[in-house]
């Protein structure tokens, strides 16, 4: 039994003992919160067990989700300045018009490198989510490729986002709506897209004005991509750790990920599985709070990474999505400025119509 319900049964203090398993587990996160057992265990399309939904874990997380937000949201007040705590504030306009013109390619392009090569897997956004050999399968990888090239030229870049979004409702005809809700951050990556357009870098700038950022939904594009981005942590933290405990510890088995045992103080796997779903959904809980959005990025830049040495490149491909909404959240922050972004597609417009004009005096000449 895990640690929780042990704890439970001998009396001893349960909120006392989720501090501890909390505080452990951000210690250890680096070494197994971030991969995605799933990919990595067969039956990695198993569903979540009932008997974990409803046990006292539910409850341990959904409070600690709570206090963590609350405590963040107490030493924003605490803390609280006009100037941040990273110099990309304190840019220029003319700097940060430049720098955020790039965020949409660079965005779209790590989401198509992972929907290319699921895609011609036959897969379903990832490696566990196997599409059927048959005509609806074919066509549905089908569709992710061409939303995948369709982002990576910058082309009907919104008609492709809304395309996006279909895919993940049509895979829930084919799979569990937890293990699509998996990958909502993709979700989150389609409605930034389609608010935003591709940018000033894309065949829809060449062609018209269809890479202009749609100005009534803009306001919109960073909060959607961190939500929903934020809401696909917190359910990978219950779906594999928390929900599904004999997957988390099947993957612990394979992948020796729990360093505490050459700690004073060990965890045993069962114990180390809470402690990591408990700091996954608090992180998940954060980005969605918009609370310190661009210092939770900086400490989570490690756990994303530091698993790639060790599970190599189907955790590469796996987390593109993820990376390049860090870098967005990181560079924009919360959302709430977008006058830069503004003028960087005005500026980058402005250019190409001079080039446009000065093309036909130069036939002429």
């Amino acid at each position: 039994m895990l640690l929780l319900d042990t704890a439970t049964r001998r009396g001893a203090r349960p909120a006392r003992r989720a501090v501890c398993l909390a505080a452990l587990g951000m210690l250890l996160l680096p070494r197994g919160a971030a991969a995605h057992e799933r990919w990595f265990v067969q039956g990695g399309a198993q569903p979540v067990r009932i008997g974990d939904i409803l046990s006292g874990t539910t409850a341990l997380a959904l409070v600690t989700m709570g206090a963590v937000v609350l405590l963040a949201w107490l030493a924003a007040r605490l803390v609280a300045t006009r100037r941040g705590l990273l110099p990309f504030n304190r840019l220029g306009i003319a700097s940060l018009a430049h720098l955020y013109a790039w965020l949409p390619p660079v965005l779209a392009i790590h989401a198509a490198v992972p929907l290319i090569v699921n895609g011609v897997s036959l897969r379903l956004f990832a490696p566990n989510l196997a599409l059927p050999w048959t005509l609806a399968g074919g066509v549905l990888a089908l569709a992710e490729i061409v939303v995948a090239l369709s982002f990576l030229y910058g082309a009907f870049t919104r008609a492709a986002a809304i395309v996006l979004a279909l895919i993940g409702l049509v895979g829930m005809l084919f799979f569990s709506p937890w293990l699509v809700l998996e990958h909502c951050d993709l979700l989150g990556i389609a409605a930034f897209l389609y608010c935003t357009g591709r940018g000033p870098y894309s065949v829809d700038a060449l062609i018209g004005r269809a890479g202009r950022p749609n100005l009534r939904l803009l306001p919109y594009a960073v909060p959607a991509l961190r939500v929903l981005t934020g809401f696909a942590i917190v359910v990978l933290g219950f779906t594999e750790k928390l929900w599904n405990r004999d997957l988390a510890l099947a993957f612990l088995r394979t992948y020796p990920f729990n360093v505490t045992q050459s700690l004073p103080i060990a965890l045993s796997d069962a114990q180390f599985v809470v402690a990591a779903g408990l700091v996954e959904v608090s992180i998940g809980a954060l980005i969605m709070s918009g609370l310190w959005t661009r210092p939770v990025i900086l400490l989570t830049w490690l756990p994303f990474n530091l698993t790639l040495p060790f599970l190599g490149w189907v955790e590469l491909v796996g987390h593109l999505p993820t990376y390049g909404t860090m870098v967005v959240l990181l560079l924009w922050g919360a959302g709430q400025d977008l006058t830069p972004y503004i003028r960087a597609v005005e500026r980058a417009e402005a250019r190409l119509d001079e080039a446009a004009e000065r093309e036909p005096a130069r036939d002429a000449a």
